[in-house]
């Protein structure tokens, strides 16, 4: 039997550098990790949360989960499973500021490596979080560099997210479909909710960069290629994105518009007894439901149900996980992901998204999603702080 890496500074750091590349709203890499004790802690830097278009912190608690997850797989690879203890801060986001760096003092959860065998080492290192099971070896450490996100067209694989078995989700989360017609329009009703706020709309400026003369193009937020711009419209647009003298007139100018729109969305029934459109992409909603989740040791029925959220932080925190699990899921099968999360962020559009899934008091739709093969040669590769040398 061979002893498994040791846990040393320069492995944990790898660990870090491949947690990177977990998803997050606008690209923003909210987590602020640190090696500390033979582990990693994690804070959250506030001036990298969105306030306005994320106020409950949900967005942020899944896009750690992920970074969780993508840990997870690079620990399996070298020997370990992983072990998470979620602090009490977790669950005070409300006491953080609105703008500044990450406090080194808060950090939300923390991280260790428990060796394995190497039959087990193949596990990828469910955490200490609600009902965590995983399948063993599904992933690689490639599949979380590789993965993509497309939102340009995307023909659709049906079969990818036909048979989940496994990926052993827990018994309170699961996957639904939602058809095309349903979608296009739902997600234009989210995007004239966008618009029609200033403080989001101005939120979501300030993460766009469309021109690789912006100073952190390379960085993070979401560059005209992650959008699938064309490059002149990029150009002509990125302005507007930066100079709040040329920004300001728009967005008021928009909010009228975005506000009508919105209005005429929101009394349109939506289609009913259309099938998709052969090659259409497919559309998924991970849905958590409070009451089974609330069953278990750690927290009560009540507890769950009366989150902002709908289910509380850790269980979110666990959520993310599977919702990176599933875009690796996608992504080995060669399927790009396209986020959604205006969906769920407009109270219409998410009003109209319940009645049509059916779901009940008790359910939550935590993330909406397309799913397809993506109709380009190349999918861009979004920016990540780690990716240069100078943060």
């Amino acid at each position: 039997m061979t002893d498994p890496t040791p846990v040393t500074p320069e492995l944990l750091h790898e660990l870090v550098l491949l947690a990177s590349r977990s998803p997050s709203p606008h690209n923003t890499q909210p987590w602020s990790p640190r090696v500390v004790d033979g582990g990693i802690e994690v804070a959250i830097v506030p001036s990298r949360t969105l306030p306005a278009g994320d106020p409950t912190f949900r967005d942020v608690i899944m896009s750690l989960g992920a970074w969780i997850e993508s840990v997870s797989i690079g620990a399996a690879e070298v020997g370990y499973a992983i072990d998470v203890e979620v602090l009490p801060a977790l669950s005070q986001l409300d006491s953080l500021p609105v703008r500044g760096p990450a406090d080194a003092d808060r950090p939300v959860f923390r991280v260790t490596l428990t060796p394995t065998s190497p039959d087990a080492a193949s596990a990828a290192g469910a955490a200490q979080l609600p009902d965590a099971a995983f399948a063993p070896g599904t992933f690689s450490s490639d599949d979380v560099r590789e993965r993509r996100v497309y939102r340009g067209a995307l023909v659709g694989r049906p079969d990818v997210f036909s048979n989940l078995d496994s990926l052993q989700l827990p018994p309170w989360l699961s996957v639904r479909s939602l058809d095309d017609r349903a979608m296009r329009q739902l997600s234009t009703l989210g995007i004239a909710f966008t618009a029609s706020r200033a403080t989001i709309a101005n939120e979501l400026l300030h993460w766009l960069r469309l021109d690789p003369r912006h100073p952190r193009y390379g960085l993070d937020g979401m560059t005209d290629e992650m959008l699938v711009m064309p490059r002149p419209l990029a150009r002509i647009a990125a302005p507007f994105t930066r100079t709040a003298r040329l920004r300001d007139p728009v967005v008021a100018l928009a909010g009228p518009v975005a506000r009508f729109l919105e209005g005429l969305g929101r009394d349109a029934p939506l289609p009913t007894g259309v099938p998709d459109e052969p090659g259409a992409p497919t559309h998924h909603v991970l849905v958590a439901n409070s009451r089974a989740a609330g069953i278990d040791d750690i927290l009560s029925i009540t507890e769950a149900m009366d989150s902002r959220i709908g289910v509380t932080e850790p269980h979110a925190l666990e959520a993310g996980r599977v919702l990176q699990r599933l875009w690796l899921h996608a992504h080995r099968q060669g399927v790009a992901i396209s986020p959604h999360s205006e969906l769920i962020d407009s109270p219409a559009a998410h009003g109209a998204l319940r009645k049509r899934l059916g779901l009940s008091r008790s359910d939550v739709a935590l993330s909406v999603f397309s799913a397809g093969v993506a109709q380009a040669r190349q999918v861009p590769r979004s920016p990540r702080l780690t990716d240069s040398s100078t943060q």
